[in-house]
């Protein structure tokens, strides 16, 4: 993970941060980590992958199955604390509108549906293209079904770790 992956402390959903995280996985050109609030809790798993050109696209899925998608890039400039309306195309497929917040002034996170038609397109795609007011950034989806099913099991195998620490017959 890179540096500027940590400057996303107070995402919308989740974060990508340097607190406690464990359960770190790769998926092909992406590297995954489950995320912990500062009681320990789990929060999230978040995973990024970086361009040639310097482009960071990071996935999150919250431990409630909120998705959201991370983009960074020190290219960009927007003013933090802002929203923009976005579309994201991946390959011919019809564009996605989206309403990204404004987390760091050269990043957003956008808020994904989770829904089939969303991230089927994510997991098949070729391309992913952001277009937002200010900027238009491309994204190869390399290995992104792979790495999705990954994250997704990654929120699942810390939510039932929680559930199982959290049970009154195994507290101490």
């Amino acid at each position: 993970m890179t540096v500027r992956a940590l400057l996303f402390a107070p995402l919308l959903m989740a974060a990508l941060v340097a607190g406690a995280q464990q359960g770190g996985f790769t998926s092909g050109v992406w590297a995954g980590d489950a995320n912990y609030d500062g009681d320990g809790k789990f929060r999230d798993c978040t995973m990024t992958a970086q361009s040639e050109s310097g482009v960071l696209l990071g996935f999150v899925i919250s431990k409630d199955f909120n998705w959201g998608l991370v983009l960074a890039d020190d290219k960009l400039q927007f003013e933090v604390g802002t929203t923009q309306a976005v579309l994201l195309r991946i390959d011919g497929r019809d564009p996605i509108p989206a309403i990204a917040k404004v987390v760091d002034v050269h990043g957003i996170v956008i808020p994904l549906e989770n829904s089939d038609p969303v991230l089927e397109a994510l997991r098949h795609g070729k391309v992913l293209t952001i277009t937002a007011e200010t900027a238009k950034v491309s994204f190869k989806l390399t290995g992104t079904k792979d790495a999705i099913a990954a994250l997704a099991a990654c929120v699942t195998e810390h939510r039932e770790t929680e559930k199982v620490e959290l049970s009154p017959g195994t507290r101490s």
